[in-house]
C-alpha cells in the first residue's frame, strides 16, 4: 500500500502542515507599535550626534589654532567607529542585543563628557576616539535590531522610515551645530550627547524584548574575537597615517609614509588570515565573501561610505573657507542633501515593500550620486546658490535610495544567523570608506593649500607671519588687516584646495556605480529569518 493511502500518514502530514502554518504565523508577527516607535526614537537620537561634527570641527581647530590637525577630529572618531563596528555584531550575538546597546551608549557618554571639557587638541582627539567606540555600537545595533524584528519584505519600508527619521534629525543637527558654534560654544554639541545617551538606554531597556543568549559570563567573554579587533584597528591606523601624512607632513617617498602603508596592508592581510584560521566565532566570517551579493554589498559600502560622507564634511568646509560664511550658514548648505535624502528613503522603502525589488534602487541611486557629486568640481567663491542646491538634491536623492537597500542586499543574500555579522561588516566597510576619503581628500586639499600658501608668502613676504596664522586658523582672515589682493589670493587658495578634493572624489563615485551594477536580484522573504540563537 502506498503512503498516500495510509490514514496515519495523512494525519501526520496534516499535523505537520498545521504546525508549519502556526510557526509561519509566529515568524510573521511584527513588533508592537511601541517597539517600532522606540526604534525610530533611537534613530532620531543617533542622527542628532552623528552629523553635528561636520560643521563644528573647523571652528574647534580654529580655537586651538590647529587647522592642519582638523581632520583628526573626524579621523580619531572614525578609526574606532570602523574598528569596533564588526565586533558589536558578534558581541551582541553572544551577550545579547540590549546589553551591547547599553554599553555603546555609556561609551558615547564618557567620550562626549571628555570632549566637552577638553583643553587641548590631543585630549579632544583621544576623547573623540572613545566616542567612536560608543557610536559604532549605537548605529550598528539599531540596524541589527531592525533585522531581528522585521521580515525582509516589511523591513524595506520600515528601514526607509527609520532612515527618514535619521535624515530629519541629522538635518536639524547640522544647523544646530552651527548655532552652538556661532551663538554659544562648540562644547555644547558634546554636552547635548549626555541626555541623548540616557534616553537611549531607557528606551532600549524598557521597550526591546528579545531572548537572552545562554551561557555564563566567562564563556561569553571567551567567545569574543578580541584578537581580530586589535589587528583590524592596527591595520586601519597604519593605512590612515600613511594617507594623511603623504605629501603634506612627509614626502610620499619618505620612510614614514612607505612603512605605514606597507605594514598597514600586511597587517590587513594578517587580519584576513587570522579571521579564517584562529577564532571560532570571527567578527568577519569569511564564508560571507563566497556569496556574490554579500561580497558586492561589502565592496559597495566601501565606496558608498566614501562618497556620501564627503558632502557632509567638505561642503560646510567649502562654505566656511571659500564663501567665508558663518557656521550656521555653512550648515544650511547641506540641507538640500539631507532633505532630499529624507524624501528618497521613504519613497524607496515603500517601493521595496510593495514590489520586493531593491536592486534597481541601488542602481539608480548610484548613478544619481555620480551625477550629483561630480559637478561639485565647478564650485568657487562665485557659484550661484541654485547650482549648489541642484547638485546636492540629486546626490541626496541617490544617497537615500542606497543607504538601506544596500544593507538589505547583504541581509537578503545571507543566512539569518549571519544577519548581525553581515550588517555590522557592511557598516564597517562604510566607515572604512569614510576614513579613506577623509584621509585622501584632506591630504589632496592640504597639499594644494600648502603650495598655495607658500607661494603667497613668497609674493607677500611682509605678511608671511599672518599668512601662517591664517593657515592654522581660517577665521583670522577677517581680523588681520590683510590687503584686498592678499585676502582674495588666500580665499582662492582655499578654493583650489576644495576643488582638488572634489576632483579626487570622482573615482570613488564611478567605482560605486560599477559595484552596484553587478548586484544580482534575490527575492525578499515574507517570513522572518532566525537571526540569533
Amino acid at each position: 500500500m502506498s503512503d498516500t493511502a495510509n490514514p496515519e500518514n495523512d494525519k501526520h502530514k496534516l499535523d505537520v502542515e498545521i504546525e508549519l502554518e502556526e510557526g509561519s504565523q509566529m515568524d510573521n508577527q511584527q513588533p508592537s507599535p511601541v517597539t517600532s516607535l522606540s526604534i525610530l526614537v533611537l534613530m532620531f537620537l543617533i542622527g542628532l550626534y552623528t552629523t553635528m561634527d561636520s560643521v563644528i570641527y573647523v571652528p574647534i581647530a580654529n580655537e586651538f589654532n590647529a587647522l592642519s590637525m582638523a581632520e583628526w577630529i573626524i579621523n580619531g572618531y572614525l578609526i574606532t567607529t570602523t574598528a569596533f563596528q564588526p565586533i558589536y555584531g558578534k558581541v551582541s550575538d553572544i551577550v545579547g542585543r540590549v546589553p551591547a546597546m547599553v554599553v555603546a551608549a555609556l561609551m558615547l557618554m564618557v567620550g562626549s563628557i571628555i570632549s566637552a571639557v577638553a583643553q587641548s587638541m590631543t585630549v579632544l582627539i583621544a576623547s573623540r576616539a572613545i566616542q567612536g567606540i560608543g557610536s559604532a555600537g549605537m548605529y550598528t545595533m539599531v540596524n541589527i535590531l531592525i533585522a531581528d524584528l522585521y521580515s525582509e519584505r516589511v523591513r524595506g519600508q520600515f528601514m526607509g522610515l527609520a532612515s527618514g527619521v535619521w535624515a530629519l534629525s541629522s538635518s536639524g543637527a547640522i544647523v544646530l551645530g552651527g548655532v552652538f558654534v556661532q551663538l554659544s560654544s562648540w562644547r555644547v554639541a558634546f554636552w547635548i550627547n549626555i541626555p541623548i545617551c540616557v534616553i537611549a538606554c531607557i528606551v532600549v531597556l524598557w521597550s526591546i524584548k528579545l531572548p537572552k543568549p545562554q551561557g555564563t559570563l566567562g564563556s561569553k567573554v571567551r567567545r569574543i574575537d578580541f584578537g581580530g579587533t586589535l589587528i583590524s584597528l592596527l591595520a586601519v591606523v597604519l593605512v590612515l597615517l600613511a594617507l594623511s601624512w603623504g605629501g603634506r607632513d612627509y614626502p610620499w617617498r619618505s620612510a614614514a609614509v612607505i612603512c605605514c602603508l606597507v605594514f598597514g596592508v600586511l597587517v590587513g592581510v594578517l587580519f584576513i588570515v587570522y579571521e579564517g584560521m584562529v577564532p571560532k566565532e570571527p567578527i568577519v566570517p569569511l564564508r560571507l565573501l563566497r556569496t556574490r551579493n554579500v561580497a558586492l554589498a561589502f565592496i559597495g559600502h566601501l565606496f558608498f561610505g566614501a562618497i556620501t560622507y564627503a558632502p557632509l564634511m567638505f561642503v560646510p568646509q567649502w562654505a566656511l573657507l571659500v564663501r567665508i560664511t558663518t557656521p550656521i550658514t555653512s550648515g544650511l548648505y547641506t540641507l538640500p542633501f539631507t532633505l532630499s535624502e529624507l524624501v528618497a528613503v521613504i519613497i524607496t522603502g515603500i517601493c521595496v515593500t510593495r514590489t520586493g525589488r531593491y536592486r534597481e534602487c541601488v542602481w539608480l541611486g548610484s548613478v544619481a550620486l555620480l551625477c550629483g557629486l561630480t559637478p561639485l568640481v565647478i564650485l568657487d567663491q562665485n557659484t550661484g546658490l541654485g547650482k549648489i542646491i541642484g547638485f546636492l538634491i540629486i546626490a541626496g536623492f541617490g544617497f537615500g535610495m542606497c543607504i538601506q537597500t544596500l544593507i538589505l542586499t547583504a541581509q537578503a543574500g545571507s543566512d539569518g544567523m549571519d544577519s548581525a555579522s553581515a550588517t555590522s561588516v557592511c557598516l564597517f566597510m562604510r566607515s572604512l570608506g569614510a576614513i579613506l576619503v577623509v584621509a585622501v581628500l584632506s591630504s589632496v586639499s592640504g597639499n594644494v593649500l600648502h603650495s598655495e600658501f607658500a607661494a603667497a608668502s613668497a609674493q607677500y613676504p611682509e605678511y608671511a607671519d599672518k599668512i601662517a596664522l591664517v593657515s592654522e586658523n581660517q577665521s583670522l582672515i577677517h581680523s588681520l588687516g590683510l590687503p584686498n589682493e592678499l585676502f582674495d589670493l588666500l580665499v582662492n587658495a582655499f578654493m583650489k584646495g576644495m576643488r582638488a578634493a572634489f576632483i579626487a572624489l570622482i573615482p570613488f563615485s564611478a567605482l560605486f556605480v560599477v559595484s552596484a551594477i553587478a548586484i544580482k536580484h534575490i527575492p525578499l522573504q515574507a517570513s522572518k529569518k532566525t537571526t540569533f540563537k
